[in-house]
């Protein structure tokens, strides 16, 4: 392997077809590339026999369903490092059922990280530059200002302990969507604050304002503590520039919100009258 770098691949199991999706790319990967892979109760023996019957090596952790795919992430980072894995290849096979081409978006942000060329190259990359901390892929780079959403003050509370400043965290940025590529020691001093599935809320399909999206937008900061480099996949030596039009992150803003709740009364409102006349009409 590149370097003697050895590279753990970290996969959120959620959706089963998603998951299948990913193990389609893991299996064509050598065998050196161990899997990591986490999931809840419900899936476990579904997940587990997909597991044996690639007849790779792999590590399965089970945890509630909390945290999105963040929170198992922190909890099984500990194995990858007791393994000695220098790299992790962060993907998971979770949907945004609030996103339209979710589905497109998961497969692009996977196959930039998971096609074997595509990885064999990051890995190189990393081999060849120290400085290099995580690459994220291409055009799915954004920006703390722009994208912070409403996660403010978890972020800021979280790089403070991390020794970071605002001025520090604006300036920063994020890959979307949690997948990405890094050294190990870049996501070490988020997992080595202790975090727990105590600080993490009960999952209620929330598309903003929790602690994994918070910990999502801080993934980076690691690098920033260490003074590490944050690339894209397309250019792995150079600098990750932000996306400022990224158009999976176009939530439902309130106005429009607030306009079809509006369009929703009124047409309810409608068919309870004309219920109303027809009852009126039958008693006449």
């Amino acid at each position: 392997m590149h370097g003697e770098l050895r590279v753990a691949i970290v996969i959120h199991a959620f959706y089963m077809d998603a998951f299948d999706e990913i193990l389609d790319l893991a299996r064509t990967l050598p065998r050196q590339y161990k899997l990591f892979v986490t999931t809840v109760p419900v899936h476990e023996a579904a997940v587990r026999m997909r597991l044996d019957a690639t007849g790779r090596d792999f590590n399965l952790g089970v945890f509630e369903n909390r945290g999105r795919d963040v929170l198992p992430l922190l909890l099984m980072f500990p194995e990858v490092r007791a393994e000695g894995f220098d790299l992790i290849v962060k993907v998971h096979a979770k949907k945004s059922p609030h996103l339209r081409d979710g589905d497109s978006w998961r497969r692009v942000l996977v196959s930039a990280l998971l096609e074997p060329a595509a990885l064999q190259r990051l890995t190189a990359a990393f081999a060849a530059d120290p400085s290099l901390g995580i690459v994220g892929p291409d055009g799915h780079f954004l920006s703390l200002t722009r994208y912070m959403g409403g996660n403010e003050a978890r972020v800021l509370a979280i790089a403070q302990r991390l020794g970071l400043g605002r001025p520090q965290v604006l300036n920063a940025g994020y890959c979307a969507g949690t997948m990405f590529m890094a050294r190990s020691d870049v996501i070490a001093p988020l997992v080595d604050l202790g975090f727990s599935a105590r600080d993490f809320e009960a999952e209620a399909n929330q598309i903003d304002g929790t602690m994994a999206h918070a910990f999502e937008r801080c993934l980076g900061l690691g690098a920033v503590v260490l003074n590490r480099r944050i690339a894209s996949s397309e250019d792995p030596f150079g600098h990750a520039s932000f996306n400022d039009s990224y158009a999976f992150a176009r939530w439902p803003r309130r106005s429009s919100v607030a306009a079809r709740l509006k369009s929703n009364f009124k047409a309810a409102r409608a068919k309870i009258g004309n219920a109303l006349r027809r009852m009126l009409a039958r008693v006449e």
